[in-house]
């Protein structure tokens, strides 16, 4: 064979016969539990239902500025916004129910999915070459097979790196809860103020002059 050309471009060419960086890849194995989700309002509280204060713990976001200026007009259609955080409930919901049967799916099978118990059957005897007979118990019998090894060996890469995943498709399901619970909030926050923004009653002395 003839050797490589090498380029003037390219200072690092890749090397076939390098050892190889990734065996070097070690998953994170911190806080990789994946979350049990579910969504738990079936309907949006109602926004005739004072508001609750929030705290960074409870999902809010501390408040900002607020010297920006006077905010112009606005309406808010209550009807619309509680049929979109409804829908928005909706699809939470099957977003979970998605999530919840893979969590279930690669919880119940990472023992076994890659073929970390793969085995060959034996049935018990053997040929004995040197004076043409068989032996044997009779009996059929099972080992690993050649697979299995190599097998538990990348599920103790793979498995992990399952976790993460799920760990962090789960945190973004949370925070997609934790937004349609703001905006309910807000819903709430802006009925609140509708409620006690009425003018007093008149006082009731006539007025005279």
């Amino acid at each position: 064979m003839t050797d490589p050309i090498k380029s003037k471009y390219d200072e690092n060419p890749y090397d076939p016969d390098a050892p190889s960086q990734d065996s070097d890849y070690k998953p994170g194995r911190g806080d990789q539990a994946s979350p049990d989700l579910k969504v738990a309002w079936a309907a949006h509280p109602s926004f005739n239902v004072n508001p609750k204060d929030i705290d960074e713990d409870s999902g809010g976001s501390p408040g900002g500025d607020a010297s920006g200026g006077d905010a112009g007009d606005f309406k808010v259609g209550y009807e619309a916004l509680g049929t979109q955080v409804n829908e928005m409930l909706d699809r939470a919901r099957k977003l979970v129910d998605q999530y919840e049967k893979l969590r279930s799916k690669v919880q119940s099978t990472e023992g076994s999915i890659f073929g970390q118990n793969s085995t060959v059957k034996h049935d018990g005897m053997n040929f004995n070459y040197s004076d043409g007979t068989w032996g044997g118990t009779g009996e059929d019998w099972t080992s690993p097979s050649d697979f299995a090894e190599p097998a538990k060996q990348y599920a103790d890469q793979m498995n992990p790196i399952q976790h993460a995943t799920l760990h962090q498709v789960g945190g973004s399901l949370e925070l997609v809860g934790e937004y349609i619970a703001l905006v309910n909030h807000s819903g709430q926050v802006y009925a609140a103020a509708d409620r006690h923004s009425a003018f007093p009653p008149p006082p009731p002395n006539k007025v005279t002059g």
